[in-house]
C-alpha cells in the first residue's frame, strides 16, 4: 500500500512541476519565422583532391586542412 502512495505523490508532484511549468516562451522560440543561420562561415565547395593523394590518404588530408581553417578563425588555435 506504502508503494501506490509513494507513487501517487511521485506522479502528483510531476504534474505539478509541468503544470507550472513556463510553456509560452518555448512555444515563442520554437515557432518563430527568423531563424538564426547554422553557420557563419563561407560555403565554399570542397577543392578537388590533390593528383599525389589516394583513397585512404583523402580523409586525413581533409581533416588537416578544415583543422588548419579553424586554427586560422580561432587565432591562437583553440577548439
Amino acid at each position: 500500500m506504502k508503494y501506490v502512495v509513494l507513487l501517487i505523490i511521485v506522479v502528483g508532484v510531476y504534474f505539478f512541476l509541468v503544470h507550472k511549468a513556463p510553456v509560452a516562451p518555448v512555444v515563442k522560440e520554437i515557432t518563430q519565422q527568423d531563424a538564426a543561420p547554422l553557420t557563419s562561415g563561407p560555403n565554399n565547395p570542397p577543392a578537388a583532391a590533390s593528383p599525389g593523394t589516394n583513397v585512404l590518404k583523402r580523409p586525413i588530408d581533409r581533416t588537416k586542412e578544415v583543422l588548419n581553417q579553424v586554427k586560422q578563425r580561432n587565432g591562437k588555435g583553440e577548439f
